[in-house]
């Protein structure tokens, strides 16, 4: 099998997450991605394009709703319901500012296991009420039910390729053209809150694109559709040349990282920790900002220590949970 080097480009994205979240966890701005995004939108940027990529081709691979739909759990479930069991019931009773009984009879507490499902609040009572950030635990999430949302479409989208006779080309080609449309103007009807999520839509979808025109040589005709929905997605709306700035920079990583085998080196002794470190990395933060608050630690010292907690976490994540349940994903075998 040809080793490549998207494992690391993961690491690397949930690394900038992590960086950009801890300064805006100290009450600092995030620093800029070259003036484009922030360094985590460009983080999360990478992650939606390469998920695109990756599911996209994966679908393409064996297109079975209920295997699909198994493979995408196994990967995002298990070690989603430990971070989340663990904030609820072991970090929210050790740092809570609330007396335990309040803490648990609080419908918050209770509500934020919606997690285990992709449906939360975010908030546990009485964490973190010092921080710049205070009660949120676990701000990465937001991007987790987007993320299935997506997974989702795919199996629309594949579906309605293989039983409708459609072609790929031009099913993705429109998505591109609509999606472009949506990230510029959907926040009109949904408010600004959802400008972001539109966007990670779009990427995900562009990645989908890359994945289909990796695997197939496109319809020479279709490619009409795509160039429209590039133009679209850079000439529409307050920010669109920025954010296909950093589209067009997600898309030639994700290139380079599949063709370069050099950051295997580094990942395979570890395995695969970048979604460990996605989801572990904000508690920890603002754990280690509270207490380091309070010890007179400085910024330099808390990240650093936010750090070795969140890799250690992702370690024993990836080696203990998620590697653990992707042995439960289900195989096809090919004809020799």
């Amino acid at each position: 099998m040809h080793k490549n080097s998207l494992d690391g480009l993961r690491l690397v994205a949930s690394t900038m997450v992590l960086l950009s979240h801890q300064f805006a966890l100290s009450g600092l701005p995030e620093p800029s991605f070259f003036g484009l995004t922030s360094f985590g939108t460009a983080g999360v940027t990478i992650f939606f394009f390469l998920s695109g990529f990756l599911v996209w081709t994966s679908w393409d691979r064996d297109p079975n709703l209920k295997r699909f739909f198994w493979r995408r759990a196994l990967r995002i479930f298990p070690a989603l319901w430990v971070v989340c069991l663990v904030s609820v019931f072991l970090l929210g009773p050790a740092v809570t500012a609330l007396p335990i009984s309040d803490y648990f009879s609080s419908a918050a507490t209770w509500r934020y296991l919606g997690t285990l499902m992709l449906v939360s609040t975010n908030v546990l009572p009485g964490l973190f009420p010092q921080n710049a950030l205070p009660f949120v635990v676990n701000g990465s999430l937001w991007t987790l039910p987007l993320e299935f949302l997506c997974y989702v479409t795919v199996a629309v989208m594949g579906l309605s390729a293989l039983y409708l006779k459609l072609r790929p080309g031009w099913l993705l080609g429109g998505s591109l053209t609509v999606l472009a449309l949506l990230a510029s103007y959907g926040s009109l009807w949904t408010g600004d809150h959802f400008v972001l999520h539109f966007e990670m839509v779009a990427m995900f979808w562009w990645g989908a694109f890359y994945g289909y025109c990796v695997k197939a040589r496109p319809d020479r005709h279709a490619m009409v559709l795509p160039v429209i929905g590039l133009i679209l997605f850079a000439s529409l709306g307050p920010r669109g040349l920025e954010r296909t700035a950093v589209l067009v920079c997600a898309a030639g990583l994700v290139h380079v990282a599949r063709r370069c085998a050099a950051g295997a080196r580094l990942t395979d002794p570890l395995g695969d920790l970048s979604y460990g470190v996605y989801i572990f990395a904000f508690p920890v933060q603002q754990l280690v900002i509270q207490l380091g608050g309070a010890r007179g630690w400085n910024w330099g010292a808390q990240l650093a220590i936010s750090v070795a907690l969140t890799f250690m976490l992702a370690y024993l994540s990836w080696n203990l949970v998620e590697k653990w349940a992707l042995r439960f994903k289900p195989h096809v075998s090919r004809p020799t």
